[in-house]
């Protein structure tokens, strides 16, 4: 955990403490009080997005090479190779990427809740796994390939394949691991490069 993690948690226990705070004076009708914690409240919201936009948009954008790992605490994951293959459907094609998961823990059986993998083009556009394409080019024997938020063994690795299809005329694809949590702390968290207005960190496919 990071100081920025400690930060945000911090900010988070202030509000509701600030909120019911506020909620108990208008209770007792100590309305001056009640609209001070509140103001309090929300400019301190007001400079810690800020500051985090401003971070997010002076920092460059993380190109990482093939093999190189991604932690999120003990759980990395690194895209190991991928290759590009005709599809089925005219003017596409499938590309598959290899990822390794690895459990950096010595202790328990880990995963990363709602992790997934998509590709972002140059304009910024995002493409979801292929349904279609995990399925056609799932292993001989019909089970499924892995999800990112599979579970993985203290000290083990696990390697799984996801399949995207996109048009032939995408521009720069690279593979960013992205999260389908409705609630993401690190949508707004300082100096995460998952920050909303940061350019997600991303593998070239090329």
């Amino acid at each position: 955990m990071t100081a920025f993690d400690l930060l945000l948690i911090l900010m988070v226990l202030a509000t509701v403490a600030g909120i019911a705070a506020a909620l108990a004076a208008f209770a007792f009708h100590r309305r001056v009080f009640a609209l001070r914690s509140l103001a309090v409240i929300v400019g301190a919201w007001v400079v810690y997005l800020g500051i985090g936009t401003a971070i997010a948009l002076m920092t460059p954008q993380h190109i990482m090479s093939l093999g190189e790992d991604r932690c999120f605490d003990e759980m990395c994951f690194a895209v190991m190779g991928w290759n590009r293959i005709p599809s089925t459907n005219a003017g596409k094609a499938f590309y598959l990427v290899d990822v390794r998961i690895s459990n950096h823990s010595r202790g328990r059986v880990q995963r990363e809740i709602g992790r997934k993998g998509v590709l972002i083009d140059r304009g910024g556009r995002v493409y979801e796994v292929s349904t279609q394409g995990m399925h056609a080019l799932s292993p001989a024997n019909g089970a499924p390939f892995p999800g990112l938020d599979a579970e993985v063994a203290p000290g083990q690795t696990l390697e799984t394949k996801l399949v995207f299809e996109l048009r032939d005329d995408v521009d720069y694809p690279g593979f960013a691991l992205g999260s389908s949590l409705a609630l993401n702390p690190a949508r707004i968290m300082l100096g995460d490069e998952d920050h909303f207005l940061h350019w997600p960190t991303v593998v070239p496919l090329d």
